[in-house]
């Protein structure tokens, strides 16, 4: 009954260009994202400035700013990966005002490969969110 129970409170993972402030963008593990400060659209495909938090049984643990840059396999000129970066944010401290700093950078080959680029390591759940916000994978649009 217990496990039953433990599936049923899962929080359901939102679509990001569907999301309000305060929805669950992607669960990884014991790990919940929720958004908390909306993405800025920008050229040509990315989405800059968002906020999001980090909360593991039900505290909040982490408060970042994450962008990405989302492209399209085998469009000529276009890299042939998604790129998802991002930084934690102090207190009080509001995505999208301090640019230029990067904690973490993961580059999503469409082959499958991985390569980190920032000075640590990503977090665990930056695959699954680079997904919802490119748009890929169980996001993809139907």
């Amino acid at each position: 009954m217990t496990a039953m129970q433990g599936c049923a409170n899962q929080a359901k993972e939102t679509p990001s260009h569907e999301a309000a402030l305060g929805d669950t963008l992607v669960v990884v593990g014991d790990a919940e994202i929720r958004l908390t400060q909306t993405f800025k659209p920008g050229q040509p495909n990315g989405l800059f400035d968002g906020g999001i938090s980090v909360t593991t049984n039900g505290n909040v643990t982490l408060q970042a700013e994450v962008n990405a840059v989302c492209s399209m396999p085998d469009l000529p000129n276009w890299p042939q990966y998604d790129n998802i970066y991002g930084r934690r944010l102090s207190e009080g401290e509001t995505p999208g005002v301090e640019g230029g700093k990067t904690d973490w950078q993961l580059l999503l080959y469409f082959d499958g490969e991985t390569k980190e680029k920032g000075r640590e390591p990503a977090p665990a759940w930056a695959p699954r969110l680079a997904q919802n916000l490119c748009r890929k994978g169980d996001f993809q649009d139907k």
